[in-house]
């Protein structure tokens, strides 16, 4: 069986994320999470050649050993240590969440973004009120040609969402219903 997740890693954020999600989506929760042991480090490759020095010309001598301690930053101040992995569900989808042990240039993009799909406007409101909070929309909250209401908002880790309660919203009970999606499961190939 063939199994599609979005996996999203953070920079030191994980569990803040995870504590966000699981506040904003009322059916959000926390199937699995590992922890890395306290004092984990996290190699800075930038640091680790001097900010752009090539590693042809890096000294890799004894003598370069506290110039080496550079590249690691030692996590002991947080409450919780770095998430090495863990599950989210939300509304019938696992999210894969960690932390990166190596800090990079990269991070989330609004051209991947996690679609929502919501019953009630109470609901479209409630999370889109959360998730924008310390972030920004991206656009803004509205009656579109396409949805009763809809929101695409980037919250305040960089990852992005879309909101979306449609025109004749979802009915649970109708098993063609954009409510059920979630929960299709893969065919079987025989």
């Amino acid at each position: 069986m063939i199994l599609c997740l979005p996996f999203m890693m953070f920079q030191g954020r994980a569990q803040e994320a995870i504590d966000l999600y699981l506040s904003t989506f009322p059916d959000a929760k926390l199937l699995e999470i590992m922890h890395h042991p306290e004092g984990t480090e996290i190699f800075d490759p930038e640091a680790s050649n001097g900010g752009g020095t090539s590693s042809e010309t890096a000294d890799h001598s004894p003598a370069a050993s506290p110039d080496d301690t550079a590249a690691m930053e030692t996590v002991v101040d947080w409450d919780k240590t770095l998430v090495a992995t863990a599950q989210l569900q939300i509304g019938g989808q696992i999210l894969m969440i960690q932390d990166s042990l190596v800090k990079h240039a990269f991070d989330f993009t609004p051209s991947m973004s996690m679609a929502v799909v919501v019953d009630t406007e109470e609901e479209f409101h409630q999370i889109t009120t959360s998730l924008v909070d310390q972030g920004e929309y991206l656009m803004e909250p509205g009656d579109y040609d396409f949805a009763q209401n809809f929101a695409w908002v980037k919250d305040r880790f960089g990852m992005t969402w879309q909101i979306n309660h449609p025109r004749g919203a979802p009915n649970p009970e109708d098993a063609d219903s954009a409510a059920n999606a979630a929960q299709a499961k893969a065919p079987e190939w025989s």
